[in-house]
């Protein structure tokens, strides 16, 4: 980027090329000072140590990277509850993964994070480092929960951050329902009834007489059999 041809005044460029000093923290300050508040001082380290504390292509970059248009992009691949509230029981510890992808024509540099922002802070972190991302390539990401304690409605809102605090690409949320224990367990135990009335053979039914069926009409009654032998004891 030529700063020359960028809108800052003359009086910013000349402060900035008077500055001169081979300390790093006073180059920190240097460029916060120039930027604004709105960079951190880990962005501010982040940018120099991009550009070997050259304080010049410091600010260069940075105007690049914060640029319309330059912003990288991200777009949710898939998420393994994505249409369901997730029903747990409370203080459960457990994992929540994404597949994510750059969809955009600029490479993530390094530094970017998957950040909370938003929503219920039910999460074990608030911020996920990632590594750089090649436009087109795909990573997963992932974060431990634990649920409340009370039961109710959580909801968990992240997003993409740069080193500078910019956010990009799409929200991710997690939804999750947190039953009492007693409801949780009634709900397991419902759930293993059916699966195993489901997978279970027909059981084989008590042997009963239908009087219509042909098998019964043709074996004798008891009391035709003692009839039969009655007859032939006379005969005899």
């Amino acid at each position: 980027m030529d700063v020359d041809n960028d809108p800052l005044d003359q009086n910013l460029l000349r402060q900035f090329n008077c500055l001169c000093t081979t300390d790093k923290e006073n180059l920190v300050k240097g460029l916060r000072e120039l930027i604004g508040d709105q960079l951190t001082e880990s962005a501010a380290v982040f940018f120099l140590e991009m550009n070997d504390w050259n304080m010049h292509r410091a600010v260069g970059t940075y105007f690049d990277v914060n640029n319309e248009g330059a912003i990288p992009s991200m777009s949710l691949v898939r998420d393994e509850n994505s249409e369901n509230v997730l029903q747990l029981p409370p203080n459960l510890r457990f994992t929540k993964s994404w597949e994510v992808k750059n969809n955009g024509r600029i490479k993530w540099p390094p530094g970017c994070t998957l950040q909370f922002n938003g929503g219920d802070s039910i999460s074990v972190y608030t911020s996920l480092p990632t590594t750089t991302l090649e436009p087109g390539c795909t990573m997963t990401l992932s974060t431990d929960f634990i649920t409340p304690s009370k039961p109710g409605s959580y909801q968990s809102k992240w997003r993409m951050m740069l080193p500078t605090g910019t956010y990009f690409g799409d929200t991710i949320w997690t939804l999750v329902q947190v039953e009492d224990n007693d409801s949780f367990q009634n709900e397991l135990s419902r759930q293993l009834v059916e699966s195993i009335n489901l997978g279970s053979p027909m059981q084989d039914q008590p042997n009963v007489l239908n009087p219509f069926s042909t098998s019964q009409q043709n074996q004798p009654t008891n009391q035709d059999t003692d009839t039969q032998t009655n007859m032939e004891s006379d005969i005899l």
